[in-house]
């Protein structure tokens, strides 16, 4: 057995004291987690691994040890500590709720991928046989990590979560140096860390429920008033919050603002069996969503309002530069410049905005040629010579 299993407070305080030894000369330790989050409010955290450079791995059932894990909390945050992981956006805050807030630097090795020309979101599996010739059993993948005791294929799978992490992270790493783009990486890392770390208000959810665009201002009030209520609700109840109503309803509730239960109840996705009570605090939502004032009611950010046709076509205008300069750079063109910040320019046509959207590293590698777009600088054309598409500058 090439992993130790930890499930007492006294096994991981051992664990972790020799953890901390193995990493005084090489401060990498790589982690992940499993969890389970389709019956419950929060997801709950069933189990932690982690692994060190000498190749030593602890799987830690974090379902047996939960608020037992202080000794872990301080091994992570020992001072430069080098976090490790893959696609960690989902791992970061649930770390975060069951150990306390730990400390950065992070290292992702998704996000490291995808600047050194891996395709956005490269799977684990597929980057441990890119980067390491092994090639990963994943049939586990989808099986319940709360169930105890767990077999050892789950261990096994588990485990070879973190193994390849450090010979991974090593390899890219190389290549970021190489081509100077460690702090592409750095700030990437930072931006998701930052994003999945930041809590959202109740007042703000309805910013998350699909097909929110198709609302008015005064929809979208409504809106914000029965997203606070599906919260309430699914905290109460401890469920996750589609569970408690999906966004699809809550979208025709809004639009269609009906005044009395009888009403509601003839909405089509109105899910059935609400009963009389909760149908009334839904129409009490809708009442008070209608009777806020113009000026305090929500707005779409500029990203999400629609684009008249000129708009429409900076935008592909903006996008087609972004796509050669990604080409050139063997990066994907969403990763250079997303399609928001791309929307928000073409909306407000100001070169000044150029720097407020684009900050750091994509200001420096486009940040001149989207000033120059919008300034009747730069066009793309199609290079018969080279065979393929350029930006050239007006003289």
């Amino acid at each position: 057995m090439n992993y130790t299993f930890v499930a007492t407070q006294t096994e991981l305080s051992r664990i972790c004291d020799e953890f901390d030894i193995a990493l005084q000369h090489d401060n990498r330790i790589a982690i992940d987690t499993e969890f389970v989050g389709e019956q419950t409010y929060e997801p709950q955290l069933m189990l932690i691994q982690i692994a060190a450079p000498n190749g030593r791995i602890a799987l830690i059932d974090a379902k047996t040890l939960v608020g037992k894990m202080q000794s872990l909390t301080a091994l992570l945050n020992a001072p430069h500590r080098l976090k490790i992981m893959h696609a960690g956006g989902q791992d970061v805050p649930i770390l975060n709720a069951n150990l306390g807030e730990i400390a950065g630097p992070w290292f992702d090795t998704q996000i490291a991928a995808a600047y050194i020309g891996y395709p956005l979101q490269t799977g684990y599996a597929r980057l441990v046989e890119a980067e390491t010739r092994v090639r990963l059993e994943k049939g586990e993948s989808l099986s319940d990590w709360g169930r105890r005791p767990l077999p050892s294929s789950m261990l096994v799978y588990a485990a070879d979560d973190v193994r390849y992490l450090h010979t991974i992270h090593q390899n890219l790493a190389q290549r970021l140096t190489q081509l100077d783009r460690n702090a592409w990486s750095d700030e990437g890392v930072d931006e998701m860390v930052r994003n999945v770390s930041e809590k959202i208000a109740p007042t703000d959810l309805w910013r998350k429920v699909s097909g929110n665009s198709s609302l008015d201002r005064r929809g979208l009030s409504v809106l914000r008033e029965l997203c606070i209520w599906r919260d309430d609700e699914a905290r109460r109840r401890d469920k996750p919050r589609r569970s408690v109503m999906k966004d699809e309803p809550l979208i025709e509730l809004a639009r269609r603002a009906p005044a009395t239960i009888t009403a509601a109840m003839n909405l089509r996705n109105l899910p059935p069996n609400l009963g009389d009570r909760r149908l009334a605090e839904l129409i009490a939502c809708i009442k008070v969503g209608l009777a806020v004032p113009p000026s305090q009611m929500p707005r779409l950010d500029l990203a999400t309002t629609s684009l008249d046709d000129h708009g429409s076509a900076l935008y592909e205008l903006l996008t087609a530069v972004v796509r050669v300069r990604a080409i050139e750079s063997n990066i994907a063109p969403t990763l250079l410049a997303p399609a928001d910040p791309l929307r928000r320019l073409a909306a407000s046509r100001r070169v000044d905005d150029v720097a407020r959207v684009f900050g750091g590293w994509r200001e420096q590698l486009i940040g001149n040629d989207l000033r120059d777009v919008l300034n009747g600088n730069l066009s793309v054309a199609w290079d018969t010579r080279a065979e393929q598409l350029v930006c050239r500058r007006n003289h």
